[in-house]
């Protein structure tokens, strides 16, 4: 077997790059939802020409998003729509690792909603809605 592949290195680069495409599209999807939830987003997505300033009124205006503050040695996490208005509010957590896992909960929207307090008249469609728009880092 080996005598064969190295007699035919065209095969071997063949089979790695599948393994490629097979890991890629494997892992693409779990990246994106990690990078988002760590804040990092592609720099593609950032417009010239304006100040940083601008940038972030202008998102914060028109998209919707999940925030996390602490207030009073707790962690809180927020689901906010496009409006700014408050969807779902976390209760307080002690730690930024129980922030990242129930983030990463409300992304895979599991259990996650048992644990917030929803927003006054918000339903439930309204949040999948809202998770749908959130941007995907690829």
């Amino acid at each position: 077997m080996y005598e064969a592949l190295i007699a035919d290195p065209a095969k071997v680069e063949a089979i790695l790059l599948a393994g490629a495409v097979k890991a890629r599209k494997l892992s693409q999807p779990f990246m994106a939802r990690l990078r988002h939830a760590v804040g990092l987003r592609p720099l593609a997505n950032v417009s010239t020409g304006e100040d940083s300033a601008s940038r972030k009124k202008s998102k914060k205006s028109n998209l919707p998003g999940i925030k996390t503050y602490k207030e009073n040695d707790k962690y809180y996490l927020k689901l906010v729509d496009a409006a700014g208005k408050v969807l779902l509010l976390s209760p307080g957590l002690n730690s930024i690792q129980e922030v990242s896992n129930l983030h990463m909960t409300l992304y895979s929207r599991g259990e996650a909603f048992d644990s917030f307090t929803f927003g006054e008249g918000v339903t439930i469609d309204e949040i999948n809605g809202t998770l749908d728009q959130l941007p995907v880092v690829g």
